[in-house]
């Protein structure tokens, strides 16, 4: 137990929490030097609310945050199987964690585990959002979003304030100035005002898509495999073939959703359904979305080196930079000969899963197999390879066939001969 806590804390000592504390801390001590003169406290009541809210905001969005960190989205156990072994049939089996993914949950690459309830990665908590955290990484986004207006108001007005009256003592008029700003104090207020204005627009975005999320109780992943099986009956039905209707099954109407996220009535694996759906409505569809893409899939084999730099200017080239894909998934390095399973085929890049020797299968069974196998690599560096045993066999026809003609002419000329 006291290592899990450990593990959990080390996630602060990460580019994306350390980056959050240190704006906050900006932040908050500008607004609090600047609200000292603008609007002291002890001036009135209001001015005292004022100062214990710029306090609470403070506190409280540091309490979610990192609840949101420690308490973390809610792991499945490794090894994982449903009760009934029918059930297994209905679900994806992951090598990782050498279990059955639950119903809703998906592997995180980066959490290297099983998380339920999936919805996203967040690299500012270095954890993901899931099932046992995402209420905390809401009132997070909430009270942050209200302490970033705050302290955009009093920054804002203060260096208005203090501006208009650096003139006005010019003038020699030092009725009322309170707020006064020297150079440094002007430039940490501009750079404060700059970085919360930032903070607060990515803030509202990311406010939008977890408002979103609640009420259709619908997950970032989740949307794509909606939009997926969507796209998949409107392909198939162009061309004569009927798919059964599929129901998202976990929308369950607005304040039960709502319900299911801030106070949950289940254990993360086992979910409340709409009528005509059951437990195993998504993942069947899942893995029917999985079968057409494995037919999709094209082999390459690669014809040079690829080193999986995000930027690989030196050995690929400018364009091959440039055009690189909009995406955080990973660079995989692949060396001349190997055989890559592609998925998603873009301009300059590739994107699949290298396929492993037998030396490398075992090491990824003791969870010893370095660096990524699934991921972009350039373009350039593979080229299709079609099926050589089919086109062999197609050979192998044609010559037997041709061949039995032979002996039917000859058995002919014989005949005629006697």
């Amino acid at each position: 137990m006291f290592c899990d806590w450990l593990n959990e804390l080390q996630r602060f000592l990460h580019w994306g929490p350390v980056i959050v504390f240190s704006l906050m801390t900006c932040v908050t001590w500008t607004t609090v030097h600047v609200n000292a003169m603008w609007w002291p406290p002890a001036e009135s009541f209001n001015a005292a609310i004022n100062f214990v809210l710029i306090v609470f905001f403070n506190l409280i969005t540091l309490y979610h945050f990192s609840m949101s960190i420690l308490v973390g989205p809610g792991l499945l156990p490794k090894h994982w199987r449903p009760e009934n072994p029918e059930d297994e049939q209905f679900l994806q089996f992951c090598k990782v964690c050498d279990g059955y993914k639950a119903p809703r949950a998906h592997h995180c690459r980066r959490c290297k585990r099983c998380v339920l309830r999936m919805d996203h990665h967040c690299p500012w908590i270095n954890n993901c959002i899931g099932w046992a955290n995402q209420a905390n990484f809401f009132y997070f986004l909430f009270f942050f979003m209200l302490g970033s207006i705050q302290s955009a108001l009093i920054i804002g007005f203060s260096c208005y304030e203090g501006i208009y009256r650096r003139a006005l003592l010019k003038q020699g008029d030092t009725d009322g100035i309170r707020v006064v700003l020297t150079l440094r104090s002007a430039m940490a207020c501009m750079y404060s005002l700059g970085i919360v204005v930032g903070v607060l627009l990515a803030t509202l975005k990311l406010m939008q898509l977890q408002i979103k999320a609640i009420i259709w109780n619908l997950s970032e992943i989740e949307g794509w495999i909606v939009k997926k099986a969507e796209y998949r009956r409107y392909a198939s039905s162009s061309i004569g073939i009927a798919i059964p209707t599929f129901d998202y099954p976990y929308d369950m109407g607005v304040w039960r959703n709502i319900l299911e996220t801030f106070t949950p009535s289940n254990d993360g694996i086992n979910w409340p359904v709409r009528p005509g759906c059951d437990q195993y409505t998504m993942t069947r569809e899942q893995l029917a979305q999985k079968v057409q893409k494995r037919a999709r899939t094209r082999t390459y084999r690669c014809i040079a080196s690829a080193t999986g730099y995000w930027l690989p200017i030196l050995s690929q080239g400018l364009m091959v930079t440039i055009c690189m894909p909009c995406a955080d998934d990973p660079r995989i390095v692949v060396h001349k000969g190997d055989l890559v399973q592609v998925t998603r085929v873009q301009e300059y890049w590739l994107y699949g899963e290298r396929v492993l020797s037998k030396r490398e299968q075992k090491l990824q069974k003791k969870h010893q197999l370095k660096g990524h196998i699934r991921g972009w690599f350039p373009r350039c560096c593979a080229v299709e390879q079609f099926d050589e045993d089919q086109s062999a066999g197609d050979t192998v026809d044609v010559t037997h066939n041709t061949d039995q003609k032979k002996t039917k002419t000859g058995s002919k000329i014989k005949k005629r001969k006697t």
